[in-house]
């Protein structure tokens, strides 16, 4: 997901209107809508139709006026392709969810935290993908 948002922030960032009081602020208030969209468009695809316009409303605020279309055109080209390649990544990968590792902590709860792209696993519990058996040999060991 960090890619993801991240792509999306490098695309709108050349048209931010820096604030004179404090200039940071703006590129963490977007950087923070746009974690939030993507996160959203992962756990939930029938947010896809409604991700920009909801993103858009967040944001148009730190955008000058005579841009707002601009930005809203933008919004919109690269919401969709952030949720196409999150489709594309759930067909690929086979995961019904995104943001939840693979493993399991010692009281048998699911570890919360965002796998790695193309692994099923965080970066704390990567060295369980080494030990994985690939899902062939799985099969044919349990009807054996």
């Amino acid at each position: 997901m960090f890619e993801h948002s991240r792509d999306l922030f490098r695309l709108l960032r050349p048209e931010l209107a820096v604030g004179p009081v404090n200039p940071g602020r703006s590129s963490r208030v977007l950087v923070a809508a746009c974690e939030e969209s993507v996160e959203r468009l992962a756990q939930d695809s029938r947010f896809r139709f409604h991700a920009a316009r909801q993103l858009f409303r967040q944001i148009r605020f730190l955008f000058p006026l005579d841009r707002q279309v601009q930005v809203f055109q933008l919004i919109e080209r690269g919401v969709g392709q952030v949720a196409d390649r999150l489709d594309e990544e759930r067909v690929d990968d086979g995961r019904d969810n995104l943001l939840r590792c693979a493993a399991v902590n010692r009281k048998g709860k699911p570890c919360g935290r965002e796998p790695m792209r193309g692994s099923r696993y965080c970066p704390s519990h990567k060295r369980y993908e080494l030990h994985a058996a690939p899902l062939g040999l799985e099969a044919v060991a349990v009807a054996a």
